[in-house]
């Protein structure tokens, strides 16, 4: 596997992989994960499209890989884990807590954001870490953009309150998922000059992403990770 965008955050090491056809349990993609990861223990959430962040201690951390169940989201100071989460559609929100130091990573979709994961990152790294937001960095990875994320109104109507958010000029709602996270990273008191946006629509790009909307039978799955460098 190869970074279709690596981290430049000083302190930190990891990235975004775009499109992979493995399933993220098979030998060989493990092998690529674990050598990703390096040294470090692979990191994974069970991804349940909640709102839960765990906070990743060292002890935590006695295989070689570790799947935390009932969260979509996680940080630590461990410098011996990778965080690793999959995406094909949803967001990857990258942290890194420049003051700790420490990472955080967590996967949101519209049910994620609903349940504001952006802002539980944040406050779970201040939480575990102090410090305070001036402190994190952010990025946020491909995903699929409001060009192409059509829902239906039971979906838009969560989003309504914020701006720019919703567009209402087709025949069917369109969701700005990257809208929403900002605005929710705002909220916690992240600044917007900290936040980094990855461009990419993973549904408008086939080469490149991976696209459960697109090609739900044969989509694969992007993968992010981070740890400390």
């Amino acid at each position: 596997m190869r970074w279709a965008y690596e981290l430049n955050w000083p302190g930190i090491a990891g990235g975004f992989v775009g499109r992979t056809t493995q399933d993220v349990r098979d030998d060989t993609m493990r092998a690529a994960l674990q050598a990703m990861a390096g040294e470090r223990v692979l990191v994974e959430a069970e991804q349940v499209h909640g709102g839960e962040v765990a906070v990743i201690v060292e002890d935590a951390l006695h295989d070689a890989s570790v799947c935390i169940a009932g969260v979509d989201g996680f940080v630590t100071d461990a410098p011996q884990a990778a965080l690793a989460i999959y995406v094909a559609d949803c967001l990857a929100i990258f942290l890194s807590h420049e003051g700790a130091p420490a990472v955080g990573l967590a996967h949101a979709g519209w049910r994620g954001l609903v349940a504001d994961m952006p802002g539980t990152l944040v406050r779970s790294a201040l939480g575990a870490f102090g410090g305070d937001a001036g402190d994190l960095r952010v990025a946020l990875s491909p995903c699929i953009r409001q060009c192409c994320f059509e829902v239906g109104e039971e979906v838009a109507e969560q989003f309504d309150a914020m701006e720019g958010a919703v567009d209402r000029s087709r025949e069917r709602p369109h969701v700005d998922l990257i809208a929403v996270a900002k605005a929710q990273l705002r909220e916690a008191g992240v600044r917007e000059g900290r936040v980094e946006v990855i461009d990419g629509c993973t549904r408008c790009d086939p080469e490149r992403l991976a696209s459960y909307r697109r090609d739900p039978e044969r989509c694969g799955r992007n993968v992010a990770l981070i740890g400390l460098g």
